[in-house]
């Protein structure tokens, strides 16, 4: 499993401090306060938000694949196509962008993806345990 997993898990990794220099970026050229603090805060956020709307899929069960959680999160098709999307926005517009508004969207979205997808990788055992769903290998 850690063959398949790992380099997910690496990919994931990589996206979340990609999204960290966008971020920075986006801190250090910005002047007010409301575009440094704002996005930051509705980044984590949301991420939370992803990351428990996820997990809640997964409650009613009794019994689940020792990974299956961690799988949902690592191959979630629909959120590595959207952290694309934003990404491929960021490289091929950045000159172009400078309503701060769009660049704030363009850290929200590459931020929470990834900060959601990796605090559910290493939520899903507790969340197992928590309601009491078997493992199953």
């Amino acid at each position: 499993m850690g063959i398949i997993i790992l380099p997910l898990f690496l990919f994931w990794v990589i996206c979340f401090l990609f999204s960290l220099r966008i971020g920075y970026a986006l801190l250090k050229e910005e002047k007010l306060f409301a575009y440094k603090l704002l996005p930051t805060i509705a980044a984590i956020l949301l991420a939370i938000m992803y990351m428990q709307h996820s997990l809640n899929q997964f409650e009613g069960n009794e019994s689940l694949w020792a990974f299956e959680i961690l799988f949902f999160f690592l191959f979630n098709i629909e959120a590595a196509l959207l952290y694309l999307a934003a990404l491929l926005t960021y490289f091929l517009f950045k000159k172009r962008i400078q309503n701060p508004s769009i660049k704030s969207l363009i850290f929200i979205i590459t931020f929470s993806i990834s900060l959601g997808t990796l605090l559910g990788s290493f939520g899903s055992e507790s969340f197992m345990e928590k309601h009491n769903i078997e493992q199953t290998h």
